[in-house]
């Protein structure tokens, strides 16, 4: 059995991780990037797939790790794998709902999962209107993005006008939304990891000092989480409804329980590795073997 890793580096903690299990294993594996391929699609014909200019034998499985980074190019090689009958984990449909952030949380609405009140931003912004149905303290985010970034914390309506303001004059208007500050989890999140439907563990993170912003990868430090049946349902229940075999949930800490913040389609986990001590690359792989009919290693 061979193993594609979908992503544009090699050399990352997470995919050293991956390969290292997937030996571990007896398995094949190798990362792929999407930009060096080429794919072929006809009439009366699933098409073709190329690497590297050369026609290649497709994998048994592939583990999309392009996350929020899956570009229009990357998402046709993962459709085009799909058609070819290769399985796919996560999908192209659930990478492409996730990795925008309005629709994940319209999706999480709609299936009564508690989220932050958020608004998508539209220039020129009234900020009597955020007034009304956000208010202050409030938090800018663009519209697809990880690890932090492109997330700005308003505290008052004038630092929201000014950081508006200055959106606008940059004169390249991204898609934004904004979302109510839950002040219960001020510098603290909850990351939990999801593989096939199951809750594998928890870490609660907490933001560097100055920062709102939990990520590990942004300076934050984690520590175990004991789980609940709250926080196993929530964070089951948005992979289920994302579609997601594999899910990073970041819930927020709420006076009356959790809110879910964001979901994550290839949720880093160094920091959960290191701070929880669960082996996640070989939950991953022990998941893949399961989607192959072998036997768990």
């Amino acid at each position: 059995m061979t193993v594609w890793i979908l992503h544009k580096r090699d050399d990352d903690f997470e995919t050293v991780r991956l390969l290292e299990a997937f030996s571990a294993s007896g398995m094949e594996a190798k990362v792929v990037n999407p930009s060096r391929f080429d794919i072929v699609v006809q009439q009366c014909h699933r098409g073709k797939i190329r690497y590297d200019g050369e026609l290649v034998k497709l994998p048994d499985l592939v583990l999309t790790r392009t996350g929020s980074g899956t570009d229009y190019f990357a998402a046709a090689v993962i459709r085009q794998l799909e058609k070819l009958g290769v399985i796919t984990i996560n999908g192209s449909e659930a990478i492409d709902l996730v990795k925008d952030k309005m629709h994940t949380h319209q999706q999480l609405a709609k299936h009564n999962i508690p989220t932050p009140k958020t608004m998508l931003l539209h220039f020129p912004v009234k900020s009597q209107v955020i007034k009304d149905e956000i208010g202050f303290p409030c938090v800018v985010k663009v519209i697809t993005g990880s690890y932090g970034k492109g997330v700005h914390l308003c505290e008052t309506r004038k630092q929201f006008e000014a950081t508006m303001e200055l959106v606008d004059n940059l004169g390249s208007k991204k898609t934004m939304i904004v979302q109510e500050f839950v002040s219960a989890t001020n510098g603290k999140d909850l990351r939990v990891l999801v593989i096939g439907g199951k809750v594998i563990g928890a870490m609660r993170r907490s933001a560097p000092e100055g920062d709102f912003r939990a990520n590990i990868t942004g300076g934050g430090t984690g520590e175990p989480f004991p789980l609940t049946d709250e926080i196993e349902h929530m964070a089951r229940e948005t992979a289920r409804v994302m579609g997601l075999d594999i899910a990073g949930v970041d819930l927020l800490f709420d006076t009356n329980g959790y809110k879910v913040c964001e979901c994550n389609s290839a949720p880093g986990f160094e920091g959960f590795e290191r701070y929880v001590g669960i082996d996640v690359a070989q939950a991953m792989v022990s998941y893949a073997r399961l989607r192959l009919n072998l036997t768990i290693a």
